[in-house]
């Protein structure tokens, strides 16, 4: 069993960037396009260490964006060959979790992921990013970046 491991080298929540430097292909989605809406799950369970990041959020605001990187060794340092999907989880106090599945173009990972208008209800926020092989084996949490 080769369980993945989702290391994130960025993260992006709302308008708070961290500077990337890529190759790799780029997946951008809208979290309301049905696509999108079809692989969002309200009141998931959090993995283990979720969240990893919790972001305050203005009063205004109603949706944010989230960008990560997708993985590329498994958790024993091998080369990724069975990325299936990651998984976004979003978390706020008295409400349940939303999950989104982002399914990936190549089994190898290293996509830059954007998922842009992902709703938002609450003014504090948690995050997490996990990856889950071809084999339904769901990674723990990455960890963020420090601001």
């Amino acid at each position: 069993m080769n369980r993945t491991t989702a290391t994130c080298a960025c993260l992006l929540v709302g308008l708070t960037s961290a500077g990337c430097e890529t190759e790799q292909l780029m997946l951008q989605k809208s979290a309301l396009t049905t696509e999108l809406r079809k692989e969002t799950t309200t009141g998931m369970a959090l993995p283990a260490g979720c969240p990893t990041l919790i972001k305050s959020l203005p009063a205004t605001q109603t949706n944010l964006t989230v960008s990560y990187l997708e993985p590329t060794k498994s958790q024993n340092g091998a080369l990724l060959t069975d990325l299936a999907y990651t998984t976004i989880y979003l978390s706020t106090k008295g409400s349940p979790t939303t999950a989104i599945r982002v399914w990936t173009n190549d089994p190898h990972g290293g996509a830059q992921v954007t998922i842009s208008d992902i709703p938002v209800t609450a003014s504090e926020i948690g995050l997490c990013v996990t990856a889950t092989n071809q084999a339904e084996k769901e990674s723990s949490a990455a960890a963020s970046p420090k601001p």
